[in-house]
């Protein structure tokens, strides 16, 4: 089968480190894996030309932003910073317009040899690859990972275009062939849209075992100076919707019954200057490492080096529709996790099984799940053990591109569907 594979979502480089662009290269590579062509169109590579591009062993379809859309975007930002106001909206019209640019090469280039099926990454305002799909018959899948126009709304200070937004992520919904949603909430979220329920399906992230697995921790202890002191760990975004912010306090009290406990923050993002700021206020400077972005195939090891991996999402607002992926990794390098209970978490940890689940937003109980899993060692390493065996049974990227080649393969062509 030849699938094209559409990214057009300009915010993430499919060869950069986002966990977005992890999951677009993995899922790549589980289709060519399992035999099929695939052909990746995405609209940026690389956030940096100083980034050394992650590798991806599938044809790369660049298609960037041309001048015309750079100027008007640069012009509305212009106007918006004269006047004081957001920027967002010089950004969502460059989302709106790059559609048709993305449209006209997809013709372009796959005239002659058009693709089997169309799989796409839901984007804002991204109506390219599914028009394109309509245009030659073939299948469409669309992949969700959030519904869109609301969190553009919510996190990002967005919603200038919102009625448009919302309008167009309707006609996403609706007329592909498939809804692949990332979580059960989320699949919810797109029936109470009016989408028929037996064109949802739920696909959770995945993991690539043969890079995340039980194993030793390749000098990462060593180069930290972490000796055999417990060691609890995070990896991913430094953002509010992490939780990642409550972790200095919940080290802090955890001191007392652990003196030698340490915490590994794997990670960037806009919190680092407060959670700094809180590791100094608390005197927390030789119990917390706070170690940068670091590149996904090193991952694995940071996480082989910690006695207990974290999930400490906040209370939610609103319905907790993430599929998180770094606790398919922490599960899969056999850690236990220690999760707040909410949403997918709670299906994919079971507590006192593969992990420890606490009520979201209660940092008392966050603290006294870490001291029970660090006050228990041989059990955290049986429960780790376990949360592999899990994952490799069930979550993996493999699992996920068979599952989804299957279900292309029964829509058949929309002609035939209408015929």
């Amino acid at each position: 089968m030849r699938i094209l594979y559409v990214c057009a979502d300009l915010g993430i480089p499919v060869l950069g480190g986002k966990g977005a662009a992890v999951h677009v290269r993995a899922m790549a590579h589980a289709f060519r894996d399992e035999g099929h062509t695939v052909v990746v169109a995405a609209g940026q590579t690389v956030k940096s030309l100083w980034q050394t591009p992650a590798p991806l062993d599938v044809p790369v379809l660049h298609v960037p932003p041309g001048p015309e859309i750079v100027h008007v975007s640069s012009r509305l930002r212009a106007f918006s910073a004269a006047i004081g106001a957001p920027s967002t909206a010089a950004g969502e019209v460059r989302r709106a317009l790059y559609n048709q640019e993305l449209l006209v090469q997809l013709r372009q280039r796959f005239e002659h040899d058009p693709p089997d099926v169309v799989y796409e990454r839901a984007s804002l305002f991204g109506i390219a690859g599914l028009t394109f799909a309509r245009e030659i018959g073939v299948p469409h899948l669309l992949e969700l990972n959030a519904p869109l126009a609301d969190e553009q709304q919510r996190y990002r200070q967005g919603g200038a275009l919102r009625e448009l937004a919302e309008t167009s992520e309707a006609w996403m919904l609706t007329g592909t062939d498939a809804v692949l949603a990332v979580s059960a909430p989320l699949a919810e979220q797109v029936v109470a849209r009016g989408v028929e329920r037996a064109r949802v399906h739920v696909v959770a992230n995945g993991v690539d075992t043969t890079r995340f697995h039980p194993g030793g921790d390749n000098g990462v202890r060593a180069r930290y100076g972490l000796g055999d002191r417990p060691v609890l760990g995070f990896v991913g975004g430094l953002r509010p919707w992490h939780g990642v912010e409550t972790l200095p306090r919940a080290v802090a009290a955890l001191t007392a019954r652990h003196p030698g406990v340490h915490a590994l923050i794997v990670g960037d993002g806009p919190l680092r200057p407060e959670i700094e700021r809180e590791i100094a206020r608390l005197g927390l400077e030789r119990h917390v490492t706070l170690t940068g972005a670091v590149p996904h195939e090193d991952v694995p090891a940071f996480i082989r080096a910690c006695d207990v991996a974290l999930a400490p999402y906040p209370a939610a607002s609103h319905t907790f529709y993430f599929s998180p992926l770094k606790v398919y990794e922490y599960m899969a390098c056999g850690v236990p996790v220690v999760g707040a209970r909410l949403g997918q978490l709670a299906d994919v940890v079971e507590d006192g099984v593969t992990g420890r689940l606490y009520p979201a937003g209660d940092l008392d109980a966050l603290v006294d799940a870490c001291d029970d899993l660090l006050a228990r060692p041989d059990e955290a390493r049986r429960m780790g053990a376990r949360a592999a065996e899990v994952i490799a049974a069930g979550h993996t990227w493999g699992h996920n591109a068979r599952r989804i080649a299957a279900l292309a393969a029964t829509i058949g062509t929309r002609e035939a569907v209408c015929a």
